[in-house]
């Protein structure tokens, strides 16, 4: 009869947690990943554990970071190329943008100034009228008496 092999299960449980996949488990234990996947349904039946996938190591990572996948489209390496050209040429406009904002601003503050002197224009000819109407009520007050009377 084969001998049986046994597995530490809080230690697959951990190695699942973090993460490892099914095989890495079973690689590391020496068994196969059948027995992981019961342990597997243990665990989730349980509640010890969620039901989902092992996220997938990265191949060319010197440090296996864990990359999960997700729902992105896909975009081929020519639109990414085209992506980042792009984004590249919209850098090189902003000193660009940056001085035509820098004109329209002191076109802006010249503005302002001038509707400010136009504003104490106005203002000062009004002030100007209220004092002729009132400068030709007084004389009319002094050469017409008989009508206020």
């Amino acid at each position: 009869m084969a001998r049986k092999a046994t597995v530490d299960k809080d230690v697959v449980l951990r190695m699942l947690r973090e993460g490892e996949s099914t095989y890495a488990v079973a690689k590391h234990f020496g068994v196969s990943r059948q027995a992981v996947d019961l342990h597997r349904k243990e665990f989730i039946q349980g509640g010890l554990l969620v039901d989902k996938r092992a996220p997938r190591k990265t191949l060319n990572s010197p440090m296996g970071d864990i990359t999960e996948v997700k729902n992105y489209p896909a975009i081929s390496l020519d639109r990414l190329v085209d992506l980042v050209i792009e984004a590249f040429n919209s850098l090189k406009k902003v000193p660009a943008l940056e001085a035509e904002l820098e004109k329209y601003r002191r076109s802006y503050q010249k503005a302002n100034e001038r509707i400010e002197l136009l504003e104490k224009e106005v203002s000062k000819r009004k002030e100007q009228e209220d004092h002729w109407r009132l400068t030709l009520q007084q004389w009319k007050n002094i050469n017409n008496p008989s009508n206020d009377r």
